[in-house]
């Protein structure tokens, strides 16, 4: 059996570090994550909230198509817009909770 020689000094040097991460990425992703976060929680809010204002379904764009409006009024939509924006509120704040620098 043959058993390769290691050399002891290959064997204690270290690996070399890599650069660091500049400031100004660091909070480039960190104003990015704010806004990210920012925009899908007042989507999720709007989204969750406006169809079941009146605003909804008494606009110009669905009192001009009846067969719209009659669609929108439907509370199964209503219920998907409202989910689809407590979903987006989720979103938001799962991102915000689970952010983390970029590595230095």
């Amino acid at each position: 059996m043959v058993v390769p020689i290691q050399n002891s000094a290959t064997e204690n040097t270290p690996e070399p570090a890599a650069p660091p991460v500049p400031r100004f990425v660091i909070w480039s992703h960190r104003l990015s994550l704010v806004v990210f976060v920012v925009f899908c929680i007042e989507l999720g809010v709007v989204l969750a909230i406006l169809p079941w204002l009146n605003i909804w379904n008494q606009n110009n764009l669905v009192l001009a198509h009846p067969a719209l409006r009659a669609l929108v009024q439907n509370n199964f939509v209503r219920g998907v817009a409202t989910g689809m924006g407590l979903v987006d509120i989720w979103i938001g704040i799962w991102e915000a909770v689970h952010y983390h620098d970029p590595v230095q």
